[in-house]
């Protein structure tokens, strides 16, 4: 979690000190809150908080036993349950919480914009392997899902004049994209996987494979349309807003005390998480801050204010920042392969 991008932000920074024992309260009473972190006693302050958030904001904040962080990463990077393809925010009903009302109001804003993606997002699962799913997909052209490199490795390898599903002693691998798998909800909408088009070389930092989807759902369905990539560079910006569409599940790095209360315990279900790119790795890759777990691979990481694509998310350093590869990359990958 890079804090200095989350109160970089002057209305977060005023809002977080203005609700500062609000804040503080509704996580220290939660079913999982600081009392798990042994940091109740003695908890901060309001002028404690206001130093911390001074050196956050410059850079210079080192952490503590204090507890600050468990609050910050619940308030300024939080995650919503996506139902019915759309999602409710604090924004919605403000009670007691300890988000932030500025940053909810920010994802509400662009609540049609990501209506129309959230359908065309989905989990990747598997018949015949060990692994009952393994990551996250999306349409990005028709007929053509993206996700990851490390993702369609699980089930699929180079061979002898393109790319094949593995296979078990005893039955051929499948992989299916279902854009369902809602918290609380038993329908599906399931399409097979009928061809891995490609599988970006380890060499690429390219972290990108292309799957040809059935024209049409186990159930007779139509796809979902494909998520608009973002056009040229001027939309990839450092403090851009985006919100990171995936399917997060338990993973080996993260804190667990975190994903208790940031996800209240619910995992393997379609979710929405904001946040803003902070930083850019050269020309390879770029950094975003939205909170993620493993499952996120292959997750979309759209612009709020467009609803287009801004990249693949593909990996996260607990605490630090997430990667993702640029649109302009994933749209390369669709031109040169998707005939």
């Amino acid at each position: 979690m890079e804090y200095t991008q989350i109160f970089a932000d002057r209305e977060v920074r005023e809002e977080f000190l203005d609700r500062f024992e609000e804040i503080r309260d509704a996580v220290a009473t939660s079913s999982e809150g600081l009392e798990s972190v042994g940091a109740l006693e003695g908890l901060l302050d309001v002028d404690r908080a206001a130093d911390a958030v001074k050196a956050m904001a410059e850079g210079t904040w080192r952490g503590d036993e204090s507890g600050l962080e468990a609050i910050v990463r619940q308030f300024g990077r939080p995650v919503y349950l996506v139902r019915r393809n759309t999602f409710a925010t604090v924004a919605d009903a403000p009670d007691h919480t300890a988000e932030s009302l500025v940053v909810a109001t920010r994802v509400k804003a662009a609540r049609r914009r990501l209506e129309g993606v959230i359908p065309s997002v989905g989990r990747v699962d598997l018949r015949n392997h060990d692994l009952e799913w393994v990551g996250t997909a999306w349409v990005v052209a028709e007929g053509l899902a993206v996700t990851n490199r490390h993702v369609a490795e699980k089930f699929a390898k180079r061979g002898r004049g393109g790319f094949r599903f593995r296979a078990n002693p005893l039955a051929q691998v499948h992989a299916y994209i279902d854009w369902r798998h809602e918290h609380g909800r038993t329908q599906e909408s399931r399409f097979k996987v009928t061809e891995v088009v490609w599988i970006e070389p380890d060499s690429s930092p390219c972290d990108a494979a292309l799957l040809r989807l059935a024209p049409t759902g186990e159930d007779g369905e139509s796809p979902p349309p494909p998520i608009e990539l973002a056009q040229g560079k001027d939309e990839l910006t450092v403090g851009r807003w985006v919100g990171v569409i995936g399917y997060p599940y338990i993973g080996k790095y993260d804190d667990p005390e975190d994903r208790k209360r940031i996800f209240n315990g619910i995992f393997e279900c379609k979710r929405l998480a904001p946040g803003q790119v902070i930083s850019f790795d050269g020309s390879r890759w770029f950094h975003h801050d939205a909170t993620t777990l493993g499952g996120n691979s292959g997750s979309v990481v759209v612009d709020l204010d467009t609803g287009r694509a801004l990249g693949l998310h593909f990996q996260g350093i607990p605490g630090k920042r997430n990667y993702a590869v640029p649109a302009a990359d994933v749209a390369r990958l669709v031109r040169r392969h998707a005939s």
